[in-house]
């Protein structure tokens, strides 16, 4: 598998050398992207049990979940959990999961993705943009808890760069993605990069950008679209290593220089 950190970083130098006086900008998505979902999850199935003194969770960890929240429901039978009260606890998910105090509290970054976002904020001229399926509703709890999980490396997320789904939860999400590439265009920045779990939105975008200029990377986390959509140019990979970024454009630049 390619290093997906190096081709960003190389394709970003690139594009640096190419449009020196441009703002260049990393689109990425948030769930399952830069956010581990796994740790939501865990997060409201622990809940439940301390809220009904039931133990089906309490030997549950992240690495035990391999489902989005999408898919919660497959877990289920492994537990042991009665046909009831398996309704009851997906119930409880469907209406904590997304509720303010699980959006500000019970999500986790994937370890590196908060700096790699560090790296390309720290670049001259060069910005982070967020393209959302999360709804329009959910822009302040959704900003908070970004914030606050970025602050302790130096990571500021702004409103201004962030695109939120105009449609109804999980609807016309292919489109919405378009939509918040277009939206990043519009304010007048190249996009250089766009980064998302989905093989159906990146196929989407691909489809969008008739350049092929933007870098297609597949957060290859989990996702409920085929894998068979994952367009042939772009690059998987579940690793934020930003010493792979480091030492590419470090590399780029040196051979810039000597040219």
């Amino acid at each position: 598998m390619k290093c997906w950190m190096k081709r960003l970083a190389e394709h970003y130098e690139s594009l640096k050398r190419r449009y020196p006086a441009e703002r260049l900008i990393v689109v990425f998505d948030i769930d399952d992207t830069i956010l581990d979902l796994r740790h939501m999850i865990l997060h409201v199935l622990s809940a439940f049990d301390a809220r009904y003194e039931t133990g089906y969770f309490r030997k549950l960890s992240v690495q035990d979940i391999g489902v989005s929240e999408f898919e919660v429901h497959l877990m289920m039978a492994k537990f042991g959990i009665p046909t009831r009260v398996q309704r009851e606890v997906l119930e409880w998910f469907a209406k904590h999961s997304w509720s303010t105090p699980v959006i500000r509290e019970g999500h986790r970054p994937f370890p590196g993705a908060m700096d790699v976002i560090r790296w390309l904020q720290l670049r001259e001229k060069t910005f982070v943009g967020l393209n959302t399926g999360r709804l329009e509703t959910m822009r302040p709890d959704t900003l908070q808890s970004l914030n606050r999980l970025g602050r302790p490396h130096g990571v500021v997320f702004h409103d201004h760069l962030l695109f939120m789904n105009p449609y109804g939860w999980a609807e016309r999400i292919e489109e919405s993605k378009v939509e918040g590439i277009a939206y990043f265009q519009s304010r007048g920045f190249r996009i250089a990069a766009f980064v998302d779990n989905e093989p159906a939105n990146l196929q989407a975008v691909a489809a969008y950008d008739r350049t092929g200029e933007i870098l297609l990377l597949h957060a290859d986390t989990t996702f409920t679209t085929e894998k068979e959509l994952i367009p042939e140019k772009a690059v998987s990979g579940n690793v934020y290593d930003i010493s792979a970024l480091v030492r590419a454009a470090a590399g780029r630049q040196a051979w810039g220089e000597a040219a």
